[in-house]
């Protein structure tokens, strides 16, 4: 039993490292995402039509909506880790 519980614990410990690696990503992506949709809205008023696509806007949404399942799932995976 102690054998299968050390493993569980390293199982969940690998889990929560490669969580907070991916929230680390996500993150990175959201805010060079953000700086882009800044840097093309500031430029959007010189040209006659829109350089801000709705679907940069859309992944901005959808990067969030990420972000906050990764967290979500590290906690709950901490949380079981916790209560071994």
């Amino acid at each position: 039993m102690t054998d299968s519980l050390g493993e569980l614990r390293a199982a969940l410990a690998g889990v929560g490292e490669q969580l907070g690696e991916a929230l680390g990503y996500a993150a990175t992506a959201r805010d060079r995402l953000s700086d882009a949709l800044g840097l093309l809205t500031a430029l959007d008023g010189q040209h006659s039509e829109p350089l801000v696509p709705p679907e940069l806007r859309r992944a901005g949404d959808e990067l969030d909506r990420g972000l906050r399942l990764i967290s979500s799932g590290a906690a709950v995976v901490a949380d079981i880790g916790t209560r071994l």
